[in-house]
């Protein structure tokens, strides 16, 4: 109890310091925070344990949070959980959105596909998180680690992406279609306003792992598809057409098994070029792409169509030749022709796929 006394107190001392319109939280609002229990950490989730937070609809200003690690933490879910609060209540007055809950969508602070209805809570809730760290650069007293550029710039940036999904493929109503459209508004301007260099380009590449790997874990090409990629590759052909959306893999729910953007955390906080014991994944993370890639190679030999390994190698191989950051955007299409053949081919196989991205009229 002590503890979390601590922790709270530090938390009301950093909220009370910021301004920012969205992202801002009056603590007397929270009316309930119920500790998660450690015993229950171990459950295969959907989001790291260490960070766990939820909320309902139906108890406002409530949360059931896990003990974080400092006070900035608690201070940063507090604002998320009490922005699902508040589009909980908006929710009982105002239908947003018509939907089947179908689960398809990609959301970059998941390891699984989404509905639109998670979609809307989730980009209402890192809208609330952005503005928070956006208040938050420059206070070296309350992020003495200098976190918030990085955590801004990542956020503004996946915030964006899945508004611009709700935009284009959600069923709003008139209500959502203004509430889509003035998050939209705030997160454009965001997007527009500078942040240092390092900080963004180091959120970009967290991005971009996050949704390669997503999706090398949860679509596969359609079956026509893959055998024209594996035909064509064999003749050299880059004219390859594309049979559409790729389905998703959808395991039985006692099959699933969730995974943590391990690299993506890497890169939050900048680090020197590691020794010869680094892992890929901190080579990479350190800008030092080929031999990333070498290492990527190497544990692909030993554990074959491990997307993780196959995510990171793509990601060193564009960062290498910049001409190859057109796979990145459909990476499931390279796991169609690369599962088939020896981690030494990939490079082959790469170099023909981006080819046929930019000599293909069919081709994405």
């Amino acid at each position: 109890m002590r503890r979390w006394q601590d922790l709270f107190q530090d938390a009301l001392s950093i909220l009370r310091r910021g301004d920012a319109e969205a992202g801002a939280l009056r603590p007397e609002e929270i009316s309930r925070i119920v500790p998660w229990h450690p015993q229950d950490s171990g459950r295969k989730l959907p989001v790291p344990a260490a960070g766990l937070s939820a909320s309902t609809g139906d108890a406002f200003g409530s949360m059931v949070v896990a003990r974080p690690g400092s006070g900035l933490a608690l201070a940063e879910t507090l604002v998320h959980e009490f922005q699902h609060s508040k589009l909980g209540a908006l929710l009982h007055l105002f239908p947003m959105l018509d939907d089947d809950r179908d689960e398809r969508y990609y959301a970059p602070w998941r390891s699984d596909p989404r509905h639109l209805p998670g979609l809307l809570h989730g980009a209402y809730a890192f809208v609330g998180v952005a503005g928070f760290w956006r208040d938050r650069i420059g206070d070296k007293v309350a992020d003495p680690e200098e976190l918030a550029p990085f955590q801004f710039a990542l956020r503004r940036l996946q915030t964006r992406m899945v508004l611009r999904t709700l935009a284009t493929r959600a069923r709003l109503t008139g209500p959502g279609r203004r509430l889509v459209a003035g998050l939209s508004h705030t997160v454009d301007g965001w997007l527009r306003e500078p942040v240092d260099e390092g900080a963004a380009e180091r959120a970009g590449a967290a991005a971009a792992g996050h949704r390669v790997e997503w999706r090398l874990r949860n679509l596969r090409c359609p079956e026509s598809e893959r055998t024209a990629l594996l035909t064509a590759f064999g003749s050299g052909d880059i004219r390859v057409p594309v049979a559409g959306q790729p389905p998703l893999i959808t395991p039985a729910a006692a099959d699933r098994t969730y995974w943590q953007d391990i690299r993506g955390s890497l890169y939050l906080r900048p680090r020197p070029a590691p020794d010869m014991a680094a892992t890929a994944d901190e080579l990479l993370t350190a800008g030092e792409a080929a031999a990333a890639r070498e290492r990527y190679e190497a544990g692909a030999r030993k554990h074959a169509g491990d997307p993780h390994l196959m995510a990171g190698w793509l990601l060193a191989q564009a960062a290498l030749h910049p001409g190859h950051r057109r796979l990145l955007a459909r990476p499931e299409r390279f796991a169609a022709v690369a599962r088939e053949f020896d981690p030494g081919s990939w490079d082959r196989i790469a170099r023909w796929l981006a080819r046929t991205a930019s000599g293909s009229r069919t081709s994405p």
